[in-house]
């Protein structure tokens, strides 16, 4: 909390981010709807399957996140014995898709 406070972070939020990093939430939820666990616990197995590029942005290179390998995706799922059905395909391109326009700086 030091450092939030050296960067000059209202108290206020020092005090929501000091919560948050002891796993609480405001609304009580610190976690994933049960609905979507397997999806995300999927997503996780598969993090390492990203295909990338490098673009130029304002003089400089910049890492390009393209999207999941979904070769890799499979093997990966495979590998710890999960079936991909079309259901888990979806919520992992959810959340593919989430994530990669936040790692590409688009815009929410």
């Amino acid at each position: 909390m030091t450092d939030a406070r050296l960067w000059g972070l209202p108290e206020a939020e020092i005090a929501a981010l000091a919560q948050l990093l002891r796993g609480g939430r405001a609304s009580g939820f610190a976690g994933v709807w049960p609905q979507n666990a397997t999806s995300v616990n999927a997503f996780l197995i598969v993090a390492s399957q990203w295909r990338t590029g490098v673009t130029e942005a304002d003089g400089r290179l910049a890492m390009l996140w393209i999207g999941l390998d979904y070769a890799g995706v499979k093997v990966a799922l495979d590998a710890r014995g999960i079936s991909l059905t079309p259901a888990l395909m979806a919520g992992i391109q959810v959340m593919e898709m989430a994530a990669r326009d936040a790692m590409n700086g688009a815009d929410a």
